[in-house]
């Protein structure tokens, strides 16, 4: 076997592992290893088509968030990033969003893949409940490739989709600057009519 298709497979088979640990709720074995962390400013755009009865999503509305991403190393291999909206739901109930580097369209969009440190595209997985829709979350990239880090000033596309179809842009997720500070990230931190169905609400 040559050395470009053992790293293929072992590629292929961390993603596969991935997979299987995000549906059994052990998020950790997915967002590992080395990251960067930067606050940033969600802001969902005017014209968005978002699910009713959701605050955080409501058409022009602008929030505060902490992002983290990683791992950072070249290679090929399971991407993640994190998002925090704290106090969304009010003083001490953060929205948080676990997401991995994916495929776009069932059932891509439920499977872990392997990409280079800024991947295309990365889901929440599974679903949650938006209001009354099941819906996914997740980011969308404008550049990606072996080369390509994640940096203050990058614009993030904000993303939704349906069980079976394909994201569409609703907002914009924008890195204003690095951060040093850690925060804890847990899946099960949501509300304001966003639930988070079995088994992000294990992350």
């Amino acid at each position: 076997m040559r050395i470009a298709d053992a790293d293929v497979l072992s590629a292929g088979t961390h993603a596969v592992r991935a997979t299987v640990a995000a549906v059994v709720g052990q998020v950790e074995t997915v967002s590992s290893g080395e990251s960067s962390a930067y606050d940033a400013v969600l802001m969902i755009d005017r014209d968005a088509d978002v699910p009713g009865g959701v605050p955080l999503l409501e058409p022009g509305s602008s929030h505060e968030a902490i992002v983290q991403a990683g791992p950072d190393r070249a290679g090929s291999e399971p991407r993640w990033i994190r998002i925090k909206i704290p106090d969304a739901h009010g003083a001490g109930n953060d929205q948080d969003f676990v997401l991995a580097s994916s495929g776009d369209g069932a059932p891509l969009h439920h499977a872990v893949l392997p990409a280079d440190p800024v991947a295309p595209l990365y889901s929440s997985l599974w679903l949650y409940l938006a209001g009354l829709q099941p819906v996914l979350f997740g980011i969308k990239t404008s550049t990606a490739g072996s080369d390509v880090r994640f940096g203050a000033r990058d614009e993030l596309s904000f993303v939704i989709s349906p069980p079976v179809g394909r994201f569409r842009h609703i907002g914009t997720l924008s890195l204003t600057q690095s951060r040093k500070e850690s925060v804890t990230f847990s899946g099960g931190n949501s509300g304001g009519g966003i639930r988070p169905l079995p088994p992000v609400n294990f992350y």
